[in-house]
């Protein structure tokens, strides 16, 4: 796959390479099991998110028939599908061969970064400049590395997690590597909210969500900015998010904070392979 160029004016010892910035992803959201083969890392979390439970391709993983027998031998034992998670740092060959096998794309999108130097991000256009209040009543909070209760309610139930495996397994993902729990409280209510991980010297952005009665209303930009201004703070001197390709929301909000595309990542899954009887 072919990453795609980062802005001109950047210096590039301030921005993660496609491999570094798919690493800090990968460790920013861990599997709860793992397991390698070659440059392939297979990841299981019982199905809790595509995140968890793909194949990240972090290099060739040797001789490609082979390794993807083993793959979907481990996921099926574990009642799970064959997925893969393919950036620009993945091998063409290898990519080629999942396509050969019948491997199609599920999902596509795109890694944005942007590089913090320079100090904190100023604020966009529309957005209170300073202090922790956006208006009458509205407030940005912040809490970590203990996952704050309501926090964790708030993401399950915007994100459609009510199975009571989401509840037991999100905790333990989410917690990982001493993450900040962000949010936009409204009367002390949370009404957004967002998670920045800092990995060797690289801020993750994710779960950037505001509740729908909420929208419009500049929380996600406020967000996007403490985001950067916390990882800045940790030591970081760039940040990454991974944004679908059919959420024109969330590109428009990223690419107007600054952010550019360093690369592209696609799901690819298995076709149903049916065993004669």
């Amino acid at each position: 796959m072919t990453a795609e160029p980062g802005p001109a004016t950047e210096e590039p010892a301030l921005l993660p390479t496609v491999g570094q910035a798919t690493s800090a992803l990968m460790a920013s959201w861990p599997a709860l099991d793992e397991r390698r083969i070659g440059g392939w890392r297979l990841g299981f979390a019982e199905g809790f998110t595509r995140r968890a439970n793909s194949v990240w391709m972090l290099g060739p993983a040797g001789e490609t028939q082979l390794a993807l027998g083993a793959v979907e031998e481990a996921y099926r034992v574990r009642g799970l599908p064959s997925q893969f998670l393919a950036t620009g740092s993945a091998d063409p060959r290898d990519v080629a061969a999942l396509e050969a096998f019948g491997y199609s794309p599920t999902l596509t999108g795109r890694i944005l970064c942007r590089s913090l130097r320079g100090g904190e991000p100023a604020a966009l256009e529309g957005e209170s400049g300073g202090g922790e209040s956006t208006g009458d009543l509205v407030a940005v909070t912040q809490a970590g590395p203990e996952l704050p209760p309501d926090w964790l309610d708030a993401w399950l139930s915007w994100s459609d997690r009510r199975l009571a495996r989401d509840r037991r397994l999100a905790p333990r993902i989410l917690s990982s590597g001493g993450s900040s729990f962000l949010g936009v409280r409204q009367e002390r209510t949370l009404v957004a909210l967002a998670r920045v991980t800092v990995v060797d010297g690289t801020g993750v952005i994710d779960c950037l969500v505001t509740q729908s009665a909420h929208r419009g209303r500049g929380h996600g930009r406020l967000l996007l900015r403490h985001a950067q201004q916390e990882a800045a703070q940790r030591g970081a001197t760039s940040c990454l998010a991974m944004v679908v390709e059919s959420n024109a929301v969330s590109r428009r909000l990223f690419h107007r904070a600054g952010f550019t595309a360093l690369s592209s990542f696609t799901y690819l899954q298995a076709p149903e392979r049916v065993s004669c009887c």
